[in-house]
C-alpha cells in the first residue's frame, strides 16, 4: 500500500485530506473492505473512518456495497482522475464566467478606487515579501505597470528574478538595464525597490525580499547603480 508522505502529498492534490488519502489507498489495496478493516490498515482512528468514507463517497472515490456488514468498493483511479478533471473544469468555467460579468467588474472597480485613494497617501512604504513565488509575482506586477526604466542589480542570487522580468513582454518605451553592483536590488520607475535578501540554500517558501517605496532610497540606489 502506498502511504509514504510524498504519495500522500501528491494524491491530496485531487482534493483529499490526509485521512481520505490513507483510507482510499488502503481500499485500493484491498478492493473491498469494511470501515473497521480500513481503519486498522490505514492507521486512521476508527471513530473517523465512517466520516472519511462518507466524504469519499460524496466525492466519487468509493461506493458503498449493500449488505451486512457494510463494505466499500474503490472507484478505479483512472475513472476518479477523469471525474476530478471534469469537476475542476466546470468550476473554473463557472468562476471565469462570473468574473466576466458586469457586477463582478463593478466590485473590482470599487475596490480599485479604495486602493488608489489609499496608495496616494502612502508615500513611504516598507513591506516584507515572503517566498520566491511571491517575490516573483510582485516583480511581475511592478514590471507590467512600469512607465519608465527598470534597473536590476545582477548577482548570482538574483538571476532567477531577472529571468522572470526578461520573459515578460514590457512596454516598448521601458528600458531594462542590468549591472553587477555587488548588491541585490531592483528599481522600478522612481520609487519602488525590491531586495531579495535570502541565501541560495534557503527553501523557496522561506525566501525573503523587502519592498521599499521611498524616493530618497531610490535616488541613492540609482546613484550607486550609475557608479558601476
Amino acid at each position: 500500500m502506498l502511504t509514504n508522505q510524498e504519495t500522500i502529498k501528491k494524491v491530496k492534490s485531487l482534493g483529499l485530506n490526509t485521512y481520505e488519502v490513507k483510507i482510499w489507498t488502503a481500499l485500493l489495496s484491498r478492493g473491498v473492505s469494511t470501515a473497521g478493516e480500513l481503519s486498522d490498515i490505514a492507521n486512521v482512528p476508527r471513530s473517523r473512518s465512517y466520516d472519511v468514507l462518507e466524504s469519499l463517497e460524496k466525492k466519487g472515490f468509493v461506493v458503498m456495497k449493500a449488505g451486512k456488514p457494510i463494505k466499500y468498493l474503490a472507484i478505479p483511479p483512472k475513472d476518479v482522475l477523469e471525474s476530478v478533471k471534469n469537476n475542476i473544469e466546470k468550476k473554473t468555467e463557472k468562476h471565469v464566467t462570473y468574473m466576466s460579468t458586469q457586477s463582478f467588474n463593478n466590485i473590482i472597480n470599487s475596490l480599485q478606487k479604495i486602493h488608489e485613494n489609499t496608495t496616494q497617501e502612502a508615500e513611504n512604504v516598507v513591506a516584507i515579501l515572503k517566498g520566491t513565488k511571491n517575490i516573483q509575482k510582485h516583480l511581475e506586477f511592478l514590471f507590467k505597470n512600469t512607465e519608465k526604466d527598470v534597473l536590476f542589480s545582477v548577482e548570482k542570487e538574483t538571476e532567477k528574478y531577472l529571468k522572470v522580468l526578461q520573459d515578460i513582454n514590457r512596454p516598448e518605451n521601458v528600458n531594462l538595464q542590468t549591472q553587477n553592483t555587488g548588491t541585490r536590488f531592483c528599481i522600478v520607475d522612481d520609487n519602488v525597490v525590491v531586495f531579495p535578501v535570502s541565501e541560495g540554500d534557503t527553501h523557496p517558501d522561506y525566501d525573503l525580499g523587502i519592498w521599499i517605496k521611498n524616493k530618497q532610497v531610490t535616488k541613492f540606489l540609482k546613484h550607486l547603480f550609475s557608479l558601476v
